[in-house]
């Protein structure tokens, strides 16, 4: 991916971020002449910068068979919005679109079903404690269910973070910018919280 020097973020904690806030990520794998894609949520963990991304994926899905020890690339989108160039001192610019994304790729490792109930449950802890405190996987309609699944995980070796935040403008212009996305919409408040803690 094509990424200029001032949309490049190489702050760990700030691809981290990213990648956890904006759990469902695009799974990519290639499969001879074609490539495989798959919108799944992941759990996201790093220890001593090593980072590693784990999800799973229904077993009838094709894309399941092109997963063990492939090279995958997973894409994790954050927050994006159009930027007018009516917001800048001097409007006399372009249309653009502002955006943050990590491009993440590693080796892939089937999960044995020990490593499987494992990922669910802490799925279901990210995402649903409630139900997870019920400790559904214990029941054998759940246990039943593993089977039907494909676990791995992704032991990343590239992380690349591109933040495109204006930083191609002078910090008036990105001033005025998060002023105006803030009166926009939801998305749009994500697009200036971000810009203001990376930009301004």
């Amino acid at each position: 991916m094509f990424i200029p020097d001032y949309f490049k973020n190489d702050d760990l904690g700030a691809k981290l971020s990213l990648m956890q806030e904006n759990p469902f990520a695009y799974f990519i794998t290639p499969a001879g002449d074609r490539v495989m894609f798959t919108p799944l949520p992941a759990v996201v963990e790093e220890t001593s910068g090593q980072v590693t991304i784990y999800a799973h994926m229904a077993a009838m899905n094709e894309h399941s068979n092109h997963i063990e020890g492939s090279l995958m690339t997973v894409v994790f989108m954050g927050p994006h919005h159009y930027i007018s160039p009516r917001w800048y001192v001097d409007p006399r610019s372009v249309p653009t679109w502002n955006y943050a994304l990590v491009i993440a790729t590693g080796k892939t490792e089937l999960l044995d079903r020990a490593g499987t109930l494992s990922l669910l449950k802490r799925l279901s802890d990210i995402f649903d404690p409630d139900w997870s405190a019920l400790e559904k996987e214990k029941e054998g309609y759940y246990q039943k269910m593993i089977s039907q699944i494909v676990a791995f995980s992704v032991k990343c070796t590239s992380l690349e973070g591109k933040f495109k935040l204006s930083q191609n403008h002078p910090v008036e212009d990105r001033k005025r910018v998060v002023a105006a996305l803030e009166t926009s919409d939801h998305d749009g408040t994500l697009m200036a919280d971000l810009m203001k803690s990376i930009v301004l």
